[in-house]
């Protein structure tokens, strides 16, 4: 243990080092700049503060973002050099518990860093003012379509509600709609003009990424991913719903029983079946045939609560159409509520709300829609909207279409 822990130590002076001049001068909450305007660019901002956006500057400057900054209408959330230094020790002290190197800023591959960084920039101007409503508001990341939540509140001051300092939520939404599963962060010093656009600077207690940073994104769980047809007007295989990807909670599935940690050394698989070392609820699937359509025997989720997910990696062939069926089971209980799931597609919202009638426990297809869909790699989400009893989803089924 006094081996690990000096270890851990020497990861962390290192990481410190990378992420240069990390204590200096940081904005505080007490030492807000809230309100005072910038005559310079949102990027030349971020230059006139040494010692606290160096690393941001290193992301932006890898991403060739600056023009991004220097140029466009945008509203940026920034992150100290403490959170990246907070998200990189995180992520190396995992890397160490299993034998690989540390990686740093310099090492993290651009995708994955565009990906987080990107959800830090909005287009347009969002002021407290505008972010200050009920609920606050849905925005959207410069790029990708990843949707986040922002809203300003104001603390009580001298016995009247509202009359304190204000602050912005800033949450990462986590491709579902429900609060208790968005990753926040907070920014006291905030509506910061700049001559285009406002900054907002994040409390250094944040992790760069939303928790991001330190997960790799999930992988294909046969080694590749699962390659929609070519052919027109023919359905392909089923995409079986149990072969969802590697990656572990948080990153290639989401359940609300079994957290991101194990329960009494176990993950709660209530269904006890295949993938027994994870949290996702499998049973077996015994072969049936129903209108028409043979369901081979398998697996099958079920059990499954509103917010929970499972992502999976798909190759599209050729930009073009692509029908989308779910092959499912919802049992006939009086007084539940309707089934109904989302899809998404690299966490962008692809279909909403989609109905899934009750079967009487039999298993059915349904069509979720037709999707324009581009070729190369991407992440499908099947997103459970409602807790229904005996609510099973089976398979993807694609087709290509005219």
């Amino acid at each position: 243990m006094k081996r690990f822990s000096i270890m851990i130590m020497t990861l962390g002076l290192v990481a410190g080092a990378l992420l240069t001049s990390c204590q200096k001068n940081e904005l505080k909450s007490g030492l807000s700049e809230t309100g005072r305007g910038f005559s310079g660019n949102t990027y030349d901002y971020l230059k006139s503060k040494p010692g606290i956006f160096d690393s941001l500057l290193f992301v932006i400057d890898r991403l060739k973002l600056a023009d991004v900054l220097k140029s466009d209408s945008v509203t940026l959330f920034a992150v100290t050099n403490t959170s990246f230094r907070l998200a990189s020790d995180d992520l190396n002290a995992q890397r160490l518990r299993t034998g690989k190197k540390p990686i740093y800023l310099k090492d993290y591959r651009l995708d994955q860093l565009d990906s987080l960084m990107c959800r830090y920039i909005l287009k347009g101007t969002f002021s407290s003012k505008k972010l200050s409503v009920l609920n606050g508001i849905t925005v959207f990341a410069h790029k990708y379509g990843y949707e986040l939540n922002a809203k300003a509140t104001a603390s009580s001051a001298m016995g009247q509600v509202g009359a304190g300092p204000s602050s912005i939520v800033y949450s990462s939404k986590n491709r579902t709609e429900f609060k208790a599963n968005w990753s926040s962060a907070i920014a006291y010093s905030i509506d910061i003009p700049t001559r285009n656009g406002l900054v907002h600077v994040i409390d250094d207690k944040h992790f760069f990424g939303f928790g991001y940073y330190s997960k790799q994104p999930s992988t294909p769980f046969r080694d590749f991913a699962f390659r929609l047809p070519e052919t027109f007007d023919m359905d392909s295989e089923p995409l079986e719903a149990e072969d969802y990807d590697n990656g572990g909670c948080g990153v290639a599935y989401h359940d609300t029983r079994s957290p991101c940690n194990e329960i009494d050394g176990r993950y709660w698989n209530d269904g006890g079946q295949y993938r027994t070392g994870e949290g996702v609820d499998i049973w077996g699937q015994p072969a049936a045939y129903n209108k028409g359509i043979f369901y081979r025997q398998g697996y099958r989720i079920g059990a499954m609560r509103t917010g929970e997910w499972t992502n999976y990696s798909i190759e599209v062939p050729a930009d073009g159409n692509y029908e989308i069926k779910l092959h499912y089971s919802v049992q006939n209980s009086t007084g539940n509520p309707p089934a109904y799931c989302d899809l998404r597609l690299d966490w962008k919202l692809l279909a909403r709300r989609v109905a899934l009638p009750i079967t009487a426990g039999k298993m059915d297809e349904l069509k979720a829609g037709t999707f324009s869909l581009t070729k190369g790699i991407h992440y499908l989400t099947f997103c459970t909207m409602t807790s229904v009893p005996d609510l099973s989803f089976d398979a993807f089924v694609f087709k290509r279409v005219n």
